[in-house]
């Protein structure tokens, strides 16, 4: 049998070459994992940490566990408020009251009432530079390229002036249906004529066929001159527009409206009241404003006739039902 060497007491071996053994101390990394997690220590903890521990515990079983060890200390400092997040909240809060407010604002003063006509601000896009008479031919070069035949072309050529005919003026008579009353009232005041004439015989259209559609939009360009003339041209309270007559007739057919007429309209954004698009000959009937056209022009659509007066140096426009005899 062969006789091992005795093996050396381990307590006599010299220190580990190869580090295994640990460099750092244990009291020494206690001591300073306590020093980096002391911020997330709740305050009740900490006073118990001053004092003596009233339950018997090592004063050692106080210090939060460290990170993944799911001790409480952990979930503090995980929910715990990021210093700047009230002030963060704050200004997201003030920025977002900011946008409510600009918002009513804008649409307050898109819709806020005029001070002297009570229609809102901002009406329509585009108005007349001229507040008197003149602004009448302005809004009738405005308005009657929006309006076209089915061949592309203008549907009528506007002229807008003072009410007045061969430098006359003209006073308004109407005349009630025989069958009402009969009675004739005399309506006085300020207005503006305008009258569409489709370049033909007595201005007359000279392409195309007549049609009911093409004399409903005919009545919805009557219908924008007169809102045009009631928001922008100053002490009217009476228009009339002429219509063009078929081919081979007189010119027989005129809107007439007062500011009552329309005053709804007036209170709010032409767009509101008129499709925005003008719609064809042939798309007149679906276009989404056509119920609003055909009520507001059917009630305001007459038979007219001229009389010049007998003394005075003026002409009576005699309107009456549209089918009503004259006389």
């Amino acid at each position: 049998m062969t006789n091992l060497p005795e093996r050396p007491d381990p307590r006599l071996r010299p220190p580990d070459p190869a580090g295994t053994q640990p460099k750092v101390d244990e009291a020494s990394l206690v001591a300073r994992m306590r020093l980096q997690l002391e911020p997330a220590v709740d305050s009740e903890a900490e006073v118990i940490e001053e004092g003596a521990p009233s339950d018997g515990r090592e004063e050692h079983d106080l210090l939060p566990e460290p990170a993944g060890g799911g001790g409480g200390g952990v979930a503090v400092a995980a929910h715990a408020e990021a210093p700047h997040a009230p002030r963060f909240q704050f200004l997201l809060g003030a920025l977002i009251a900011i946008g409510v407010v600009a918002i009513v604002a804008g649409a307050a003063l898109i819709f806020r009432p005029n001070s002297t006509t009570g229609a809102v601000a901002n009406w329509s896009p585009w108005h007349p530079t001229s507040s008197g008479l003149s602004g009448a031919q302005q809004i009738g070069n405005h308005i009657g390229p929006e309006y076209r035949l089915a061949s592309g072309q203008e549907l009528v050529q506007i002229n807008g002036g003072p009410l007045q005919v061969a430098g006359l003026p003209i006073t308004v008579v109407l005349r009630s249906d025989p069958t009402s009353n009969g009675n004739i009232s005399v309506i006085n005041g300020t207005g503006v004529l305008y009258r569409l004439c489709g370049l033909g015989a007595n201005c007359a259209i000279d392409q195309g066929k007549p049609s009911n559609q093409r004399h409903l939009l005919l009545q919805r360009e009557a219908l924008e001159l007169a809102l045009y003339s009631f928001r922008y041209l100053d002490g009217i309270n009476q228009v009339v527009v002429f219509l063009p007559p078929r081919m081979g007739q007189q010119p027989s057919e005129a809107l007439f409206f007062r500011p009552g007429d329309v005053a709804p309209e007036l209170d709010r954004p032409l767009f509101a009241t008129l499709t925005r698009r003008v719609p064809s000959v042939s798309g007149i009937t679906s276009s989404p404003d056509v119920s609003l056209v055909q009520r507001l022009t059917t009630s305001t659509l007459y038979s007219f006739s001229l009389t010049q007066g007998n003394q005075d140096a003026n002409v009576f426009l005699v309107l009456r039902p549209p089918g009503s005899p004259p006389g």
